[in-house]
């Protein structure tokens, strides 16, 4: 697929093609059935503290991300960037934004080259790759006591048209109540995207406002951008609320 003109790909696959057609087949709630149904949709918060629902895009895990197996906090893979720890808190805005355990939660995002596994004529600067059977930078994990989950991965690169971002569902009790997307702060992008190990790809040229599924409302952004701190020397720790209304 040509990342320049992915999200024209994704609209024509949404009456055709498998993967969406498999994303549809989640059992999910209005508000995540509703992001699915366009890959250009507005993000939507209806609560207060809930975070913003967005597409869940074109390259989710293949067979859908309710059948993932991969429970893993390292979901590295053995792909190479500067290290990323997430901390990301799931809680109840409708109850005082309660904490809640026991809830499921997916990630998954393109390599430092900003490819993802799984798929194949993906194409870029670099040229275009094929990851087909390929599994890394996905996975997920179980909410603790504290609505907690924790994940091991790398900073994100990034594609033509899209500013850089992950891709977060969530579950409770197997029913797909969220679909969302976690954006980064650019200053710190741009530090990360001239480092050495991402300096062949280079920066990213779409601003998170310019990016067609974060970029439309500021204050949706803002509950959607993680809290960053480190180096990329000595990695990063980010931290992000998620929070639903259940």
């Amino acid at each position: 697929m040509e990342r320049k003109n992915f999200l024209k790909q994704f609209a024509i696959a949404a009456t055709a093609g498998p993967m969406v057609l498999e994303a549809c087949k989640k059992t999910s709630s209005t508000d995540s059935s509703t992001a699915l149904s366009s890959s250009t949709s507005g993000s939507t918060s209806t609560v207060a503290g809930e975070i913003p629902t967005e597409v869940e895009g074109p390259y989710p895990y293949v067979g859908g991300e309710i059948t993932n197996p991969l429970q893993r906090v390292d979901i590295t893979g053995g792909q190479t960037g500067v290290a990323l720890a997430l901390t990301l808190t799931v809680v109840n805005a409708n109850k005082s934004n309660a904490v809640v355990p026991n809830a499921r939660v997916d990630i998954w995002h393109c390599n430092k080259d900003g490819y993802y596994s799984g798929y194949a004529n993906q194409s870029s600067v670099l040229g275009t790759q094929s990851y087909v059977g390929q599994t890394w930078l996905r996975g997920y994990q179980v909410s603790d006591t504290a609505g907690q989950v924790k994940f091991s991965t790398i900073y994100p690169g990034w594609y033509s048209g899209r500013a850089t971002h992950v891709h977060i569902e969530i579950f409770i009790n197997n029913v797909l109540v969220k679909t969302t997307q976690m954006a980064f702060n650019e200053t710190v992008s741009n530090t990360v995207h001239t480092s050495t190990l991402y300096a062949a790809h280079g920066v990213n040229t779409t601003s998170n406002l310019a990016d067609s599924i974060l970029g439309n409302s500021a204050a949706d952004l803002a509950a959607e951008t993680l809290t960053l701190a480190g180096s990329v020397t000595a990695g990063y720790t980010g931290t992000l609320t998620l929070g639903l209304a259940l």
